[in-house]
């Protein structure tokens, strides 16, 4: 019985303590209310990781995590690997803006009768080359050089546990190298790990797809390098006013300590549909909800049309997504030519078989940036079964 009046008692004060805690604020003088927004827009490192892996993928945004079933499943949705057709191997290429570019490739393959799947990735994102400026130089003729280099490595696993039901997860090593080249570095690096899985239904004898994806959970990036390790931080202000010394006896060892900054961590669920299923032709509509913690919750949706041939072995598909913006929403000022096109990707792509065993897909896609503008992106896809 004291057990029992114990519970009561705590379940009593569990119930009334939110009204409690109401009431004595309103009761208070003058409450202050200050509205605020803790949306962390631009605080998240790392940010490559969001661009996708294929033009198939870029063209039809996070939501092709429904129905991914080839080598971009690495990227999208791990689970996928387990509905390939066989073996594949991917290169995509995408001219990002000043002048850097984003490459992304992958191999991957089913096995055990499509039970289990496996593959390897890799990207990378960044520029080199580029001439120093300083007061002294400020044409850059002193020969010296920098770069960024940002890197991506992971391993990814599926099972496929019934026939409409399959769960992956991926772990990937991520890299981040600034002031490559003649300057001296700062270096970063994490693990972090991706999770999906995926349902497959039918709805009026069409197929019906669900899936929920977490990215890019783990660590932060935090760097520390010989960019940031110093003996004489130079001339300061009291120097300049005499009150200290200019040069320093016997300087000590110094390094700057940096914060560490998280990965674009990222929650997708998913849904699609086929409204056309036939042998030949397949239209899929998508959806999806994208909730992350470097932006407000984002929404997209997207189509693909397939068709292929009966009498020949080539095929063709075309793509469209939009997926909106909310960090874009308010950008001070700032304009751009077609900015209502931000969030949007087309795309297509073709494909011919090979003695019916070899494929071969080139794909294109073209994503808008809002006021960064447009890029362009080029995939090529080798299959064998």
């Amino acid at each position: 019985m004291r057990i029992l009046s114990r519970l009561a008692i705590a379940f009593t004060a569990m119930i009334a303590l939110p009204g409690l805690l109401q009431a004595q604020t309103q009761s208070g003088d003058n409450p202050v209310q200050v509205p605020s927004d803790n949306t962390a827009y631009g605080g998240s490192s790392a940010e490559f990781l969001e661009f996708g892996a294929g033009a198939r993928g870029m063209a039809l945004g996070g939501a092709f995590g429904t129905i991914v079933d080839d080598v971009s499943a690495l990227h999208y949705n791990p689970a996928g690997l387990t509905a390939m057709d066989g073996t594949q191997a991917q290169v995509t290429i995408m001219p990002y803006f000043a002048n850097t570019d984003y490459y992304w490739t992958g191999l991957a393959f089913p096995f055990s009768d499509g039970d289990f799947g496996f593959g390897v990735f890799l990207g990378h994102f960044g520029f080199g080359d580029q001439p120093i400026y300083t007061e002294s130089d400020e044409q850059g003729t002193s020969g010296e050089v920098y770069g960024v280099s940002q890197s991506v490595a992971g391993i990814s696993f599926a099972h496929a546990f019934i026939d409409r039901f399959s769960a992956g997860g991926s772990v990937k090593f991520i890299s981040d190298d600034l002031a490559t080249g003649s300057l001296a570095g700062a270096k970063a690096s994490t693990v972090a790990f991706d999770f999906g899985v995926n349902f497959h239904s039918e709805l009026a004898d069409r197929p019906v797809a669900l899936s929920f994806v977490v990215q890019n959970l783990g660590g932060n990036l935090s760097h520390s390098g010989d960019a940031l390790r110093f003996r004489d931080v130079g001339q300061s202000a009291g120097s300049e006013q005499g009150n200290l010394p200019d040069q320093r006896i016997d300087p000590p060892f110094a390094e700057i300590q940096t914060d560490g900054f998280p990965l674009p961590r990222a929650f997708r669920a998913g849904l699609s549909y086929d409204l056309v299923s036939g042998d030949n032709s397949r239209f899929t509509l998508l959806g999806e909800f994208v909730e992350s913690n470097n932006t407000d919750a984002k929404f997209g949706v997207g189509g693909e049309f397939e068709w292929q041939s009966d009498v020949s072995p080539i095929g063709a598909s075309l793509r469209g997504s939009y997926q909106t913006q909310p960090d874009n929403a308010d950008l001070g000022g700032l304009s751009a030519d077609n900015e209502g096109l931000d969030g949007l990707g087309v795309g297509g792509g073709i494909f011919y078989r090979i003695a019916e065993r070899y494929r071969v897909q080139f794909d294109y896609a073209y994503r808008h940036y809002g006021v960064l503008g447009s890029a362009d992106v080029f995939s090529v896809t080798f299959g064998w079964e």
